[in-house]
């Protein structure tokens, strides 16, 4: 029996299906210590257990997303990326795993976005052993190269304004990126809201259905007692 074999099947598990996995396999390790060291496994979040989900599918985007941690674009060209890929792999890590708390889809919305910022959180992520959502509270994505800018004989009085424009439009950039990250929430509580609808929906008509079985049965009983009586 191997730790990381281990690993991998549990953190592949939903979390209500992990401490008991977990425990039936520390009893079954042949070793004291290998079992000591899986019943050490922590238990992932909710959230954690999704991104999880998400690496063991491996969909498009996926590995070019955790690429953007060591990526040399500019901030145009990143914030673009990002964009792009976090929303398609928060919907489908929504696929993968049904509809989520809104706290669990935060969870793994910072998860991906820390990944895509920073090279050891993408490392934590490709490895898929995942227990707590992860959290990037740096600025900009990856190492952004300068926008091309000319400076060639640039006095300081242009250069002051050259720097006060690069940091309006960075600003500029990271109030996009947050507008841009909270309506990616917002549409994923709506996919979320939508699903739950279109369940209780299905069980409604589940239920008129039973429900009118019943009271045919009910009208076939009364007639048969009516002529018994």
């Amino acid at each position: 029996m191997d730790l990381k074999l281990v690993a991998d099947e549990l953190y592949g598990l939903p979390p209500k299906e992990f401490t008991a996995a977990r425990n039936a396999a520390a009893k079954q390790a042949g070793d004291k210590d290998l079992a000591k060291a899986i019943a050490d496994l922590r238990k992932p979040t909710v959230g954690a257990w999704a991104v999880n989900r998400l690496v063991r599918d491996a969909p498009a985007g996926l590995e070019e997303a955790l690429g953007l941690s060591t990526a040399q674009l500019t901030m145009r060209e990143l914030g673009r990326k990002r964009k792009e890929l976090l929303e398609t792999l928060v919907y489908r890590t929504l696929e993968l795993t049904g509809p989520l708390a809104d706290d669990a889809v935060t969870q793994v919305r910072n998860t991906l976005t820390a990944a895509m910022s920073d090279p050891e959180s993408a490392e934590q992520v490709r490895a898929g052993h995942l227990t707590k959502a992860l959290e990037y509270s740096g600025f900009g994505f990856a190492t952004p190269l300068p926008e091309p800018a000319s400076t060639d004989g640039e006095d300081a009085l242009a250069r002051k304004r050259r720097e006060r424009q690069e940091r309006k439009r960075a600003e500029a950039q990271q109030a996009l990126d947050e507008a841009e990250q909270a309506l990616g929430e917002a549409q994923a509580d709506q996919l979320a809201a939508q699903r739950a609808f279109d369940r209780a929906a299905e069980r409604l008509e589940e239920a008129k259905r039973i429900s009118a079985a019943a009271e045919k049965a009910r009208k076939a009983a009364e007639r048969r007692l009516t002529e018994l009586s």
